[in-house]
């Protein structure tokens, strides 16, 4: 009977202890996971910063026209707004200033 008693003891002490390691585990991956959506997020309000930047040079739409010039103008374009995507759809993260991020799309 003692032998049961003390080897149930020495079990939930055990499993009380793996407990808690997973749960420390699972804190710092909370953790990570935070930082990597504030910096995802941090990227997407850069790279919008970028876009307005462009947009104000090119007001007369002569880079966006040109071979060369225009087509970095697109990727850049085409990478925002698939950052734009990626955080409303697996960050579920609603940005800043979604009516602003509307009307720049277009």
């Amino acid at each position: 009977m003692i032998v049961l008693i003390i080897f149930l003891s020495l079990s939930v002490l055990i499993l009380t202890y793996l407990l808690y390691i997973n749960f420390s585990r699972a804190e710092r991956a909370e953790d990570y996971c935070e930082a990597y959506v504030r910096f995802i997020t941090t990227l997407y309000f850069q790279f919008q910063a970028t876009r307005e930047h462009m947009k104000e040079v090119d007001r007369l739409g002569a880079f966006r026209a040109d071979d060369e010039v225009g087509s970095i103008f697109m990727e850049l374009d085409s990478s925002i707004d698939n950052l734009y995507e990626f955080i409303t759809k697996y960050v579920n993260a609603e940005p800043k200033g979604t009516e602003e991020t509307k009307k720049t799309k277009n």
